[in-house]
């Protein structure tokens, strides 16, 4: 409540002061703490990462990175405006003092919030001048003389009055779009980056914040039938322990996510202590595949010996329920590998998984399955047998046979090894170079959904349900009720196989998106690269996009104009360079069976190139 307060009377008072300098002070103002804190929001983490916290305590690097970035600057402009421009414009004094306090209270909002920002990433402890983000259970919770009063893992969380500190972080986002546009959009790597401090702190102060990068890496990620709460049972009466199951919500699935910690993420007493709520798993999911996180809800018990290998959620003890998210947890084996369990909406397409901050390693696995294909599929954990429900006395109960009288198994494997590590947030923010939407792309011949009504605009051949070639133009609203020949697939030759290249919805923030824009208007030479160093040129492309109020699809396809003038041109009616936030890009390459493509790049001399290793992208034979 104080630190609201605080913050209450901070904006209260900025307005004021700055509605006694006038309009045209406080419009100067305004601009530059605008551009002060989009500045200190795209740097700060490379800051915090490359230069504070090598050489001085790293638990207080970002905070004390995204206040100096913001503040320092900001004085040091306001110092030279005020020598370069020493007389105000003549206005009448009410519309003066009313224009200085309307931007004012903009700068007062930004001001407060980013310094709110900063004060909410230093490690206090549990609260803040007696505000706390998330009802967190206390450090000595679990000990004998405490009192059993759980957190509720339901509460909603908590802001501060007025929210300055979303304001702040909204208007950064939103400058990353555009104005201060980097290599990689602030939004994607922090969909709430309020949240996300919170998170991370709401641990006592004993615990590190603060994990340097390349320090963890991805071992496995599967789909789990079940999280557990764990009633324990009494030795001395050798009751056993009892496991509860406890089911996703509705439109969810449980995903498990083995992180194994290296030694460089050790805190200063050598020890990985950690809470649930330090890491964080970033993605993309809902309808417009809108930036979304999440923290884990559940982990692998502690029970080494136990041959079946479950995971907690909630822990009873002190007459409550316990959950595990706050508890302070070390790895159970000498491995320091950590089994995450995530609840995440049904077609959550993940990036990548962070803990403490800095460490983050790419995250690849199965998003096509739905809440009825996990049940179904058998996963198993990276140790054993899918725990069934128990029986009443706590023991396992039979494993599932099929009809046949054989035991069931399992239709999805853990993809050990195959996570690669992704560059960190000391790139300034960025988490890596590539424009292409992670695990959206892949192998096959099929049309992104039946077309039914389309207009044919240039050399259409169709046949058997098939393209063979040509550029269609059709409204997404009017395909059910179409009356044209049903177009499912793409004619593939045989002895190919055809790669559909998601490279989302391109803008020129990067040099990649500049290269691309520059290409749609002169000439189109994207090309995709092989672990043996082959290269090959897109065929085809489709887009769909908003286009005056209309959802557009646009597809060309020429297979056998690759590489030749005249074939894969631009767009009619959707441009490239234009897509918005719901729009997508598809590129088309036909490519030899079994290959591994490594890379992508638009051609040419001024061209860079995405790393595409991490996608895994494996031609079929």
């Amino acid at each position: 409540m104080w630190l609201s307060l605080l913050v209450v009377a901070l904006v209260f008072a900025i307005t004021i002061y700055q509605a006694n300098q006038g309009l045209f002070s406080a419009i100067i103002m305004m601009v530059l703490t605008i551009c002060c804190a989009a500045t200190a929001y795209g740097t700060y983490e490379w800051v915090a990462v490359e230069w504070i916290a090598p050489h001085w305590k790293p638990d207080y690097a970002h905070a004390l990175a995204l206040g100096l970035i913001f503040g320092v600057p900001l004085l040091l402009a306001r110092l030279v405006f005020d020598r370069l421009i020493r007389r105000s414009c003549l206005m009448p004094a009410a519309a003066d003092r009313i224009g200085g306090g309307v931007c004012g209270l903009v700068t007062a909002f930004l001001m407060v919030g980013v310094m709110a920002g900063s004060v909410q990433q230093i490690p206090f402890g549990e609260a803040i001048l007696g505000f706390s983000r998330f009802d967190a259970a206390p450090w000595n919770a679990l000990s004998a003389d405490a009192v059993p009063t759980p957190p509720d893992p339901n509460a909603e969380e908590r802001n501060l009055w007025l929210s300055p500190d979303r304001l702040a972080v909204s208007v950064a986002s939103m400058l990353s779009n555009g104005l201060f546009s980097g290599e990689r959009t602030f939004s994607l790597d922090h969909p709430d980056l309020v949240q996300e401090a919170g998170w991370v702190n709401t641990v006592h102060r004993d615990v590190s914040r603060f994990a340097p990068p390349r320090s963890i890496s991805v071992v496995a990620a599967e789909p789990v039938q079940f999280v557990y709460r764990l009633i324990p049972g009494d030795p001395r009466t050798d009751e056993p322990d009892e496991y509860e199951p406890l089911d996703p919500k509705g439109g969810s699935k449980f995903q498990m996510i083995n992180v194994k910690l290296q030694n460089s993420a050790r805190d200063q007493r050598k020890s990985h202590m950690f809470t649930l709520r330090q890491f964080r798993l970033v993605g993309r999911g809902g309808l417009d595949g809108s930036p979304q996180q999440y923290f884990p809800i559940a982990i692998q018990q502690q029970d080494v010996s136990d041959p079946v290998n479950r995971h907690i959620r909630i822990r009873k003890q002190l007459g409550g329920d316990w959950p595990v998210t706050d508890t302070v947890l070390v790895p159970r084996d000498i491995n320091a590998e950590v089994e995450l369990v995530f609840e995440l909406p049904n077609g959550f397409v993940p990036d990548f998984v962070e803990y403490k901050r800095c460490a983050r390693a790419a995250v690849t696995f199965d998003t096509s399955s739905d809440e009825s294909d996990a049940r179904a599929s058998g996963a198993r954990s990276t140790r054993s047998a899918p725990p069934p429900p128990p029986s009443s006395t706590g023991q396992p109960s039979a494993t599932k046979v099929s009809d046949s009288g054989a035991p069931e198994s399992p239709t999805r494997r853990s993809r050990r090894g195959q996570a690669q590590a992704v560059p960190d947030s000391g790139r300034g923010g960025g988490v890596r170079g590539l424009t292409t939407l992670a695990n959206r792309s892949f192998f096959g011949d099929q049309l992104p959904f039946e077309l039914r009504s389309y207009r044919s605009l240039r050399n259409v051949d169709t046949g058997r349900n098939q393209l063979r070639s040509g550029h269609l133009l059709g409204e997404v609203d009017k395909q059910e009720g179409g009356t044209d020949p049903v177009l499912s697939r793409f004619d593939v030759p045989s002895d190919k196989r055809l790669l559909h290249l998601n490279v989302g919805a391109l803008k020129a923030r990067s040099t990649l998106g500049r290269a691309l824009s520059q290409a749609v208007k002169v000439a189109q030479n994207y090309v995709v690269q092989d672990a043996a160093g082959r290269q090959y040129k897109f065929i085809g492309k489709y887009a769909l996009a908003s286009v005056r109020g209309q959802k557009i699809i646009e597809v060309q396809y020429f297979p056998k104009q690759v590489g030749t003038v005249g074939g894969v041109g631009a767009f009619s009616r959707i441009k490239e360079d234009r897509l918005g936030n719901d729009g997508q890009l598809v590129l088309l390459f036909l490519v030899e069976p079994g290959v591994q493509i490594v890379s992508f790049s638009t051609g040419g001399s001024a061209s860079r190139r995405d790393d595409l290793r991490s996608e895994n992208l494996t031609a079929p034979q």
